[in-house]
């Protein structure tokens, strides 16, 4: 293999990926994932232009910046890997400043001419294919898992071949300003075109990221509210159809609670749509707050929305429609023509196993909230199962 066909070969195939990142980066740019990947692509396309002129211009351009330039582009790499899995912003900055010293380091090590300084670059390149594996692993879960496990099986590939090349740098290449040498090494040339194979197929796992997370956010967009963030009805008839099935097989108590804002047409009225979306908005924020990780929260339709709690009898629904009730009586929503305030009337009602469904269940509910209503506004009412007593609060 000719290292100056493999050369034109590579970095033209380089070129096209860089580009076609680049442009899904810049279409897509809420996913900073896509960009730290097309950042981490264009790195390494200019690694590969000076790797290319070795022989032709200075050592310290094609061999020390571009051995430093493949860090660098491997470590935007597994920025944009921590960003689809992990999701929180890194707090600590000790692996940019541990890079930062290893390129300082490399830099007066390779002017200085100091023998097996290349080990400076090939051992930090091994850890961050290690940690960027390690990663994936730990924290690829959900719809993300399967992409998750190839990229970091390519990871474990590419560090195997970084260690090959740190042990043939060592026996053959001590002197890394001296490696145009190793362009008729077949050793080398091989493991280059390893590389540049192993490269090619994260490139494909960088575009299924991608694709993952468009897909998520379609299916997350499907089950959510637009406006206040909360479950939509589908979203929640589906999520009600499985806790019905779980209760009835376990002998779990289930409730649901059916909210509705007080006069939300004379707000609307009086302060304009935008004060009323800002309601919405707000009620929807403070309520979820106020529930547990298990429940769940809907927005039916307009000013209606439901509380589905799972494990949780009657009496239990009815404290909690009470403390939301409280709350939101309390709340003082800020806006630029005066504070927000309004009042909601909650319905309780608990599932019968007998001969319930979600549907009646949810009918008890509305029916218990226009009981509220109906009482004078800003209160809770409860239909309980035939077993149990009934009561109005």
């Amino acid at each position: 293999m000719d290292y100056g066909t493999f050369f034109f070969a590579n970095i033209a195939s380089v070129i096209v990926f860089t580009v076609c990142l680049s442009l899904l980066a810049w279409y897509n740019r809420r996913v900073p994932g896509i960009s730290w990947f097309a950042g981490g692509l264009i790195v390494g396309l200019a690694k590969l232009i000076l790797q290319g002129l070795e022989g032709k211009v200075a050592a310290g351009l094609s061999g020390m910046s571009a051995n430093e330039l493949y860090l660098v582009s491997f470590m935007m790499q597994f920025m944009g890997l921590r960003w689809f899995v992990v999701r929180k912003p890194m707090r600590s900055r000790w692996p940019f400043i541990a890079i930062g010293l290893v390129l300082a380091v490399y830099t007066a090590m390779f002017l200085l001419k100091i023998p097996y300084c290349g080990n400076v670059i090939n051992i930090p390149f091994v850890v961050v294919c290690g940690v960027s594996a390690w990663i994936l692993l730990k924290y690829g879960r959900g719809p993300f898992a399967a992409v998750s496990r190839v990229s970091a099986a390519i990871l474990c590939a590419e560090m195997c071949v970084a260690a090959y090349r740190a042990v043939l740098t060592n026996l053959s290449y001590i002197r890394p300003w001296e490696t145009v040498h190793a362009q008729t090494d077949p050793r080398w040339l091989f493991s280059l075109a390893a590389m540049a194979f192993l490269a090619t197929c994260m490139v494909m796992c960088d575009l299924w990221f991608l694709v993952t997370e468009l897909q998520r956010e379609l299916a997350e967009q499907a089950r959510t509210d637009p406006l206040t963030g909360a479950m939509n009805r589908r979203a929640m008839e589906e999520a009600a159809l499985r806790e019905m099935a779980r209760s009835i097989r376990h002998g779990h108590p289930l409730c649901t609670i059916m909210i509705d804002i007080d006069h939300f047409k004379r707000l609307n009225d009086a302060r304009g749509h935008a004060a009323g979306d800002r309601a919405l908005q707000e009620l929807v924020c403070l309520a979820q707050s106020l529930l547990r990780s298990q429940d769940f929260f809907a927005r039916m339709g307009g000013e209606e929305f439901t509380i589905l709690l799972p494990d949780t009898p009657a009496s239990a629904g009815i404290l909690t429609a009470e403390r939301v009730r409280l709350a939101i009586e309390a709340l003082e929503v800020p806006y630029e023509t005066g504070p927000i305030k309004f009042t909601v009337s909650a319905g309780v009602a608990q599932l019968d196993p007998a001969n319930g469904s979600w549907e009646g269940m949810l009918r008890s509910a509305d029916a218990a909230m226009y009981e509220a209503k109906e009482q004078g506004r800003n209160s809770v009412a409860a239909q309980l199962p035939k077993a149990t007593d009934s009561g109005v609060i």
